[in-house]
């Protein structure tokens, strides 16, 4: 869509305001092609992300995405700044809570907040705190990552998607259109963001704990087994919640739930295929956590856990990989320990009773 067709779009279809809150690598996607539309964006932003937005603007490229935010409204503080329409909220979801403190601190009667977060609880977490009138849960299916402060690169562009869960969510949708984003509906959010997680754990803890690539993972047969179990206990817990996995933009998640089943020998070389087009060379998020003192897989694998031990469908291939990477992350374990060594993950997996290994 070019430029001055999508900036006309915005400024007749909506007004909403839209603060980014937490300007990483998905923050400055979206808001910055908002922006690019011509929708008003304020990005709440590390001091030296916002100091580089602020001097050198907002740069975004990769597949299908090219574009410069040049007068990038960038904040450190919320301190006194008018209240916006949404809030999008792109913060890791260890750092959910303490964002959603901050935002009712700043406003007393806080806006509708975008949940953009992985993984399951957050988007819950937010509704007991804000009410679910005031929240809209999303997902990003596009790979990307911020190369330098301020500097974004899209790997593999797909889309959003937006659940049909509050009265804004069309009007987002809309929005979203004219920035150039596939955006698509969904009717139930909890099945949308179970769904994104399913994709989000492929071959994420393994690659982290060991230091390989998603390639290396799937070509051990043992590593691949603990994988692809952990993947067939996922798909497991969504059918005892009553879900099937839907697909999302751009992302057949429907085809990943159904091709776990086939045998390890069929099976390896697809989800090699999915993992390389799907996050290009983007190491797995969960890499970030080692040594971090906290980590995403609580609300990744670990959700899983928690959800099956409700509900009596065990994760023992989950639970391996949440203990392993929270000792990580926390320094309980030494990644060096681990690094390379899959001989010490699959002992541990015996021992957890993973099946296949």
């Amino acid at each position: 869509m070019p430029w001055s067709t999508a900036y006309w779009l915005a400024r007749r279809r909506s007004s909403l305001r839209y603060l980014v809150f937490g300007t990483g690598a998905v923050g400055a996607l979206v808001g910055g092609k908002l922006a690019l539309a011509g929708f008003p964006v304020t990005f709440l932003a590390r001091p030296r992300i916002a100091e580089a937005m602020q001097t050198h603007g907002l740069h975004l490229s990769g597949d299908r995405t090219q574009g410069v935010v040049e007068r990038a409204h960038a904040i450190a503080e919320m301190s006194g700044m008018e209240k916006p329409d949404l809030i999008l909220m792109t913060v890791k979801t260890y750092d959910a809570e303490a964002a959603a403190v901050e935002i009712e601190a700043a406003f007393p009667d806080p806006p509708t907040i975008v949940s953009l977060l992985n993984g399951i609880g957050s988007d819950q977490m937010l509704a007991a705190r804000f009410g679910e009138e005031r929240v809209i849960s999303a997902t990003l299916t596009t790979a990307v990552q911020m190369i330098e402060p301020a500097v974004i690169h899209v790997a593999r562009r797909r889309g959003i998607g937006v659940a049909l869960n509050h009265p804004l969510a069309t009007e987002f949708i809309r929005d979203l259109e004219a920035a150039d984003f596939l955006a698509l509906a969904y009717e139930n959010a909890e099945r949308m963001k179970w769904s994104k997680l399913l994709t989000n754990i492929v071959a994420n803890a393994s690659s982290a704990i060991l230091g390989w690539t998603p390639s290396q993972v799937y070509s051990h047969p043992s590593i691949a087994s603990i994988e692809i179990e952990s993947l067939r206990e996922t798909v497991r817990v969504l059918r005892v919640i009553g879900y099937t996995p839907q697909d999302l933009p751009g992302v057949r998640v429907s085809l990943l739930a159904r091709a776990v089943f086939l045998p390890q020998l069929l099976i390896r070389p697809l989800l090699r295929k999915i993992v390389s087009e799907g996050r290009g060379d983007k190491k797995p998020s969960l890499h970030f956590d080692i040594g971090r003192g906290k980590s995403e897989v609580l609300q990744l694998n670990g959700a899983v856990v928690q959800a099956g031990s409700h509900l009596g469908s065990p994760a023992p291939a989950n639970q391996l990989l949440t203990d392993t990477l929270m000792k990580l992350a926390n320094g309980q374990e030494d990644p060096e320990r681990f690094q390379n060594n899959p001989e010490l993950l699959i002992q541990l997996a015996r021992e957890y009773d993973v099946p296949g290994v």
